[in-house]
């Protein structure tokens, strides 16, 4: 039985509200919108208002919208995990979902009811996934109304485009700048949001404001997502937990700010010991969580090269004093059936064995008649 630790609802952090209001908004706008437009459309047609539509696909036009509808009910159902988070497939799967829907509804209107003015609703279909503030989703939604909307002009030019050759020219050129003026706002709009909104915000939540490491509330998905390729025996990986040895006495002896800034040290030379691949994360008070994408042997030898670093640098303080540090490190691989739970608590054990029998000092084996106490 799994027993990795989830977060609970009243811990859901700012991005992760975030998401779930845009999420519950979005996945159901646009299929809305689209129902309302079969509603009016086929109101339209009986009323006589619009002759040009064709029945069949009329038909056709309104069973899509239906079917849009109960698809994002769907999604809208089942985007949450048991702690109300939303669900990184769902949103996934949910993005892809409305950008199909966005670029096959405007392509339905467009060649549907050929007008002149349908060109510019283009924005506001565009608009309708400026939300996520995803670059990828943004560009694919762009590009798909974008060369939808040229297609329709060469298609249907004769109702799309002034008929009169005296106003053809200028009405196609205001139509083309028009076209790029809104993509380009999209596409501003949604780099500058997603970079100063959504990244920073996540750096915020994610991340430790002292050591700039990720923080504890942010590792379950890295170690469940390792946890996960090892099952399938795509990699393998291991954990280090480090402690700083006898950090109370730096903060007794020359106060908590020096204990801050021997702890952003360390922090910066463990990050600066790993491969970008591997993450780092502050576990709480002085004690370092590093995930290793890797078997034992490498993860033994990344794990000594840290120790070495930091029992070998001198830290300046403000000109005053000069301290240097040890770290303790108790290492556990991963093994199969092996939970999280099980990993951290191995890796603690032998913390706590190496802070036992002399410190500074990395453990990857127990002795035989070592017990943990409680």
């Amino acid at each position: 039985m799994n027993s990795e630790v989830k977060v609970s609802q009243k811990e859901m952090s700012a991005l992760d509200a975030y998401l779930n209001k845009v999420y519950k908004i979005i996945i159901l706008v646009p299929p809305i919108a689209a129902l309302m437009a079969s509603v009016t459309f086929t109101i339209f047609k009986i009323v006589g208002w619009y002759e040009v539509v064709n029945p069949v696909a009329l038909v056709i036009f309104d069973l899509s919208d239906i079917t849009y509808l109960i698809i994002a009910i769907y999604f809208y159902r089942t985007g949450f995990d048991a702690q109300g988070i939303l669900r990184h497939d769902k949103l996934k799967a949910g993005k892809i979902f409305i950008s199909a829907v966005i670029i096959i509804q405007w392509n339905f209107i467009s060649y549907m009811v050929p007008a002149r003015e349908w060109w510019a609703f283009a924005f506001f279909f565009i608009a309708l996934a400026i939300f996520f503030f995803d670059m990828k989703m943004i560009t694919c939604v762009t590009g798909g109304v974008v060369i939808s909307t040229i297609i329709s002009w060469i298609l249907n030019g004769e109702n799309l485009l002034m008929p009169d050759s005296k106003y053809f020219m200028p009405d196609f050129i205001l139509r083309i700048i028009c076209i790029v003026l809104t993509t380009t706002t999209v596409i501003t709009l949604t780099y500058f949001g997603g970079k100063y909104l959504v990244e920073e915000l996540e750096k915020y939540v994610n991340y430790d404001t002292l050591t700039h490491l990720l923080n504890r509330r942010s590792m379950d998905n890295y170690l469940n997502a390792a946890r996960v390729e090892a099952e399938k025996g795509a990699a393998t990986f291991c954990l280090l937990l480090m402690d700083i040895d006898d950090f109370k006495k730096v903060n007794d002896t020359y106060g908590h700010d020096c204990g801050d800034e021997v702890l952003k040290f360390v922090a910066g030379i463990i990050s600066n010991g790993v491969r970008k691949d591997d993450n780092v994360f502050r576990w709480g008070g002085e004690e370092i969580l590093v995930l290793l994408n890797t078997g034992e042997g490498k993860a033994v030898s990344i794990a000594e090269k840290i120790r070495r670093e930091v029992e070998g640098f001198v830290l300046n303080y403000r000109d005053e004093v000069k301290i240097s540090v040890t770290l303790t490190i108790g290492l556990a691989t991963y093994g199969s059936g092996k939970s999280i739970q099980e990993m951290m608590d191995e890796a603690d054990a032998k913390l706590y064995y190496g802070k036992r029998h002399g410190k500074n000092q990395v453990v990857k084996d127990l002795s035989s008649d070592f017990e943990v106490q409680s």
